[in-house]
């Protein structure tokens, strides 16, 4: 059983990888504990009931899972409906797996469940002998019955099995692989013309006769952009400021306490004499952030810092110096350097600017539509990119060596899918007259130069393509007969989840 589990759903996703003989691990662990399917089933599928016992187990496997692969960056609590979902479904899949295998006829035998027991090492003696004292305490314990387990263990060794039958069906020829290999590996360098369709463009060309018509009929737009632009329109009170920071513990004893102000005081001392409060930070400063700059805080608004500090800090004047300030992060000293008042400016200030200016910015877009519609035609005529955008003045954007990647990312231009499919299809020298949109720019494309992989690069790769090939099409496989089980066990009310008994902890 253990043998059919490692070379029949080793390539499960990982959402239900563990759930088909993650059971089996009470082979190994027998302190687990694992109750039979009780009467109040969070999740029932089919026949298949799961209460609070199996789903907290599956969760914790999960939870297990994600505490490998994060390390220290795992956090239960903020992971909390993540593992409760990924448990859920686990479970969910798990069944449907070995419902489909009952439906397409294979069966468990008692036989072949006692055959998996006896050569599991976990139920042997000092001796090497099968100990059916231990096997029946384990059953009993974690079970309930030996009907539990049976029943348990043939939903295992079903999904098992129509894990095998998935892999059988998953079939990836050499040529396949190759193919494919070939594709990643080739490599090419294009040109490109970009031209930004949503630049300000000329606003001093827009008459105050279209200003005022597009505010008598598109004013929503204008006040869209000004509520994207809330940052610079609607400014609140802030304050530019330096510190110098002496670290102190908050359950720091009377000594150090005293100790730390008086060398702070001593600081402030020397700035109150005359020296300059940024060589004595950028010298006596425990702020690493800001030690280099002199202190130097830069512009914060009210609740980005803490509170005794902000509070001093707002009710300074520019250019005075706070008595000492204690905080959880230490004793400070605080100068500020300037105050702004918060500010607001109305709609009604600005409203004619930003009409303008989206006029400006739509006379740009026909402008660079037109020019790029003039270089589409040069290229059909029979020019190249290249000869086309010199000859209207532009400068061509050049790439390094690019493979295909599946965002279509070009270093300079951005995410560009189809323009990259594009240019894989092109030929040395070609260039396209297809207009393609980039983020705010139209883009046309040239190929360079394309560089084939070597043949002993491809034969380096081809089992490891393959293998990852097979690997999706049988993923392929059972997800589409996961999906449509659910769909008819769902309709068929034969499908039912409620995770509240466990999502109210």
């Amino acid at each position: 059983m253990l043998r059919i589990i490692r070379e029949g759903q080793r390539w499960i996703t990982g959402l239900f990888i563990l759930a088909v003989g993650g059971v089996f691990v009470f082979f190994m662990v027998p302190g687990q504990r694992r109750a039979g399917p009780s009467g109040g089933a969070l999740i029932e599928v089919g026949d298949y009931r799961f209460g609070v016992p199996e789903f907290e187990n599956e969760r914790e496997r999960r939870a297990e899972q994600y505490r490998e692969m994060l390390g220290d960056q795992f956090d239960a609590n903020a992971l909390d409906d993540v593992l409760n979902e990924v448990a859920a479904r686990s479970l969910i899949e798990r069944a449907i797996l070995a419902i489909e295998a009952s439906d397409l006829g294979l069966v468990v035998s008692k036989s072949e469940i006692e055959q998996a027991v006896l050569e599991s090492g976990g139920f042997r003696d000092a001796n090497g002998r099968f100990d059916q004292k231990a096997f029946d305490d384990f059953v009993t314990y974690q079970y309930g019955s030996q009907r539990n387990f049976v029943v348990d263990q043939r939903m295992n060794m079903l999904a098992a099995k129509m894990a095998r039958l998935v892999e059988e069906n998953a079939r990836v020829s050499e040529a396949e692989a190759r193919a494919t290999l070939l594709q990643r590996l080739e490599e090419v360098q294009i040109a490109w013309v970009a031209l930004s369709s949503q630049s300000q463009g000329d606003i001093d060309a827009v008459t105050d006769e279209q200003v005022q018509k597009f505010l008598a009929t598109r004013e929503e737009e204008a006040r869209t952009l000004y509520s994207q632009r809330a940052a610079i329109y609607d400014v609140p009170e802030q304050v530019r400021a330096r510190h110098i920071l002496l670290q102190l513990p908050r359950d720091a004893d009377e000594a150090t306490v005293a100790a730390t102000e008086a060398r702070a005081q001593a600081l402030l001392d020397r700035i109150r004499a005359g020296e300059d409060f940024a060589e004595i930070a950028t010298e006596e400063s425990d702020d690493s952030g800001s030690k280099a700059n002199g202190g130097d805080l830069g512009y914060f608004g009210r609740g980005q810092m803490v509170k005794p500090f902000e509070d001093v800090a707002f009710e300074l004047e520019p250019g005075t110096l706070s008595d000492l300030v204690r905080s959880d992060f230490g004793i400070h000293i605080i100068r500020v350097e300037e105050h702004k008042q918060a500010s607001k400016t109305p709609f009604e200030d600005v409203r004619e600017t930003l009409a303008r200016e989206l006029l400006a910015g739509e006379a740009k877009s026909e402008v660079n539509r037109a020019l790029a519609e003039k270089l589409a035609a040069a290229v059909r005529s029979g020019e190249s990119l290249e000869d086309a955008a010199r000859a209207e003045g532009l400068t061509l954007e050049r790439s390094g060596w690019l493979r295909r990647r599946p965002d279509g990312f070009v270093p300079g231009l951005g995410a560009a899918q189809d323009l990259m499919s594009t240019a894989f299809a092109l030929e040395a020298g070609q260039s396209s007259d297809r207009i393609f949109e980039v983020g705010d720019k139209l883009a046309l494309v040239q190929l360079l130069a394309r560089q084939i992989p070597e043949d002993v690069d491809v034969a380096k790769g081809i089992d490891a393509t393959r293998e990852e090939l097979r690997n999706q099409k049988r993923n392929q496989l059972a997800q589409s007969w996961i999906e449509s089980r659910r769909k008819a066990l769902a309709e068929a009310g034969e499908l039912a989840v409620d995770l509240r008994p466990v999502s109210r902890r």
